[in-house]
């Protein structure tokens, strides 16, 4: 798909994505789906398959482009907002924008490497596989830099208690969560993606 892609469609592609990407960061209900009903405090972030799906259309470096934005708002708001447990991790510049631009840039590269060349009715499993693959890598990476960012940095910047009790409280609500959000990567993905595939395979 993106070979066959020319610069303005591109261009205009990839704006209409960061335009998802930050109305579903600034709207709540538009970027999180919450699992109440599930487990008490669970919530899905959904933007994380709004970059997959625009990894796909418009390759690793467009992924990772969209990862970035949705990153650098997270580091902003993480800053401007009321102190959580979610944006006292996100108060950290690394664990903001590391895990997000490799959600973008992997799930773009496995797609278009492994993926777009398959026979487009077989390809819902593998988005299956993708989806949920995006949640455990951005909630793997956020644990990882979260956890060193305790073992080796100073973490008193972003607010965080220097303690072992905080460490392993944010990471263990952090790693819960991400359960949810692999379990619904693999249903959401294919669900709108297979769809937006399609008309963009049409387009071309």
């Amino acid at each position: 798909m993106q070979p066959r892609m020319n610069k303005s469609r591109q261009l205009v592609l990839t704006a209409l994505f960061i335009g998802i990407v930050l109305l579903q960061s600034i709207v709540p209900w538009l970027g999180t789906l919450p699992l109440g009903a599930f487990a008490i405090g669970a919530a899905v972030t959904i933007i994380t398959y709004t970059v997959v799906i625009g990894s796909m259309v418009l390759g690793p470096k467009g992924g990772a482009l969209l990862g970035f934005v949705w990153g650098a708002y997270s580091l902003w708001h993480a800053w401007s907002s009321v102190p959580s447990i979610g944006a006292l991790i996100f108060r950290n510049p690394v664990t903001a924008l590391v895990p997000r631009i490799m959600v973008g840039f992997l799930i773009g590269y496995l797609y278009h490497r492994f993926v777009q060349q398959r026979d487009f009715k077989q390809q819902g499993i593998w988005l299956s596989i993708l989806g949920g693959l995006s949640a455990l890598i951005n909630t793997t990476l956020v644990l990882a830099i979260t956890w060193i960012s305790f073992t080796i940095m100073d973490t008193s910047f972003t607010g965080i208690p220097h303690t072992n009790l905080a460490q392993w409280l944010i990471v263990s609500i952090a790693g819960f969560n991400g359960i949810f959000e692999i379990i619904v990567g693999a249903i959401l993905v294919p669900l709108i993606g297979m769809p937006v595939l399609t008309y963009m395979k049409k387009q071309l």
